[in-house]
């Protein structure tokens, strides 16, 4: 038999998924079996694994030890933790370029870099999410524990940006951290803004509002100005900050959060975000291309779509999530966006 309280980080989740991370190699039909059975009790009493644990809740394992060992999986030994710890700080520290703006025990939020995937698409890819893991175990005073612990909780990315959009990306670092950031993406109440370099004279400002419909084999997507059963509505608020008569520098608000969304909008209007290798017009390859022969010194080609997630306003909150009430962080604009607008 053994006891679980639920601790403060961990309330909030449903019952049968606090037990799946306490007891990762077990099926989910041995969960709902024990339940059934009594064998696993929430405060002294039957439970069908729908229930929100709280902090301070009792969970009880009517089980052998043996079954709870088997099913809590292999703990690496110390030698095999040194080298995990030690290969995830290594991967942490290839991708550089990482500015933290905001860390609390439940969330972090720093800048991404150009050309670095929020999540890993493939088993060998380098992500965010190991930047997030290499650079918390690097601080912590107990590399171990924490690598331990990431066996029931692992930090990660909430909000994707595409491997060649900069800025400000949103990390949680526990599960309440990960499920309110969620649910305020996911609601809209966390405000999103962007700022991109477009092509052509483009002032004023508007709202664009379609559908996009996505081509999985292409991984391209297309705008619609009519609904039909595989489109997804995409709406974005955008005003024009400056314009130099061929490029236009401008705000968008994304009031949905689709793939590629400001990309394919941006495109249908005439005005592809600079630097885009899959929306960009013939025209605009033309003058990327000859932007990349500028002599040397002139500054860096734009080697992907000028996007910056620049700008995260939060509604206001309570409790753990007190300190980013309200609060406004903001990220610079590369310097190539400055070259852009300049030439």
């Amino acid at each position: 038999m053994q006891k679980l309280t639920v601790n403060e980080k961990e309330e909030g989740q449903r019952l049968d998924k606090y037990l799946k991370r306490k007891l990762p190699e077990a099926p989910m039909s041995f969960f709902y079996k024990m339940l059934r059975k009594k064998n696993i009790t929430l405060n002294g009493k039957k439970a069908d694994g729908r229930e929100a644990v709280q902090a301070g809740d009792l969970v009880t394992l009517f089980l052998a030890d043996e079954t709870i060992e088997k099913f809590r999986g292999e703990t690496a030994s110390s030698p095999e933790r040194g080298e995990q710890i030690r290969a995830l700080i290594a991967a942490s520290d290839r991708i550089r370029g990482v500015t933290v703006l905001y860390e609390d025990e439940n969330v972090l939020i720093c800048t991404k870099p150009f050309g670095v995937l929020s999540q890993k698409a493939g088993p060998e890819d380098l992500s965010m999410n190991e930047w997030l893991a290499g650079y918390l175990l690097k601080k912590s005073p107990d590399r171990a524990a924490l690598l331990d612990s990431f066996r029931e909780f692992r930090p990660s990315v909430c909000n994707r940006l595409d491997r060649n959009t900069m800025g400000l990306i949103v990390c949680a670092v526990s599960l309440p951290g990960s499920r309110t950031m969620t649910e305020l993406i996911r609601t809209r109440k966390l405000r999103k803004f962007y700022q991109m370099v477009v092509e052509g004279r483009l002032t004023g400002s508007g709202t664009i509002r379609g559908w996009l419909i996505k081509d999985p084999v292409s991984n391209t997507v297309r705008f619609s100005d009519r609904k039909s059963p595989e489109a997804v509505y995409a709406e974005t608020d955008w005003k024009s900050l400056s314009t130099n008569g061929s490029r236009s520098l401008i705000e968008a608000e994304l009031l949905t959060g689709r793939s590629h969304q400001l990309r394919v909008q941006f495109a249908y209007m005439g005005h592809p975000i600079t630097g885009d290798p899959k929306y960009g017009t013939a025209q605009a390859s033309e003058k990327n291309r000859t932007d990349r022969r500028r002599p040397a010194g002139s500054g860096k080609p734009f080697r992907g779509q000028l996007l910056c997630s620049c700008r995260l306003e939060f509604p206001p909150m309570e409790g753990a999530f007190g300190p980013l009430s309200e609060k406004v962080i903001t990220c610079s604009l590369p310097p190539v966006f400055d070259r852009a607008m300049q030439a």
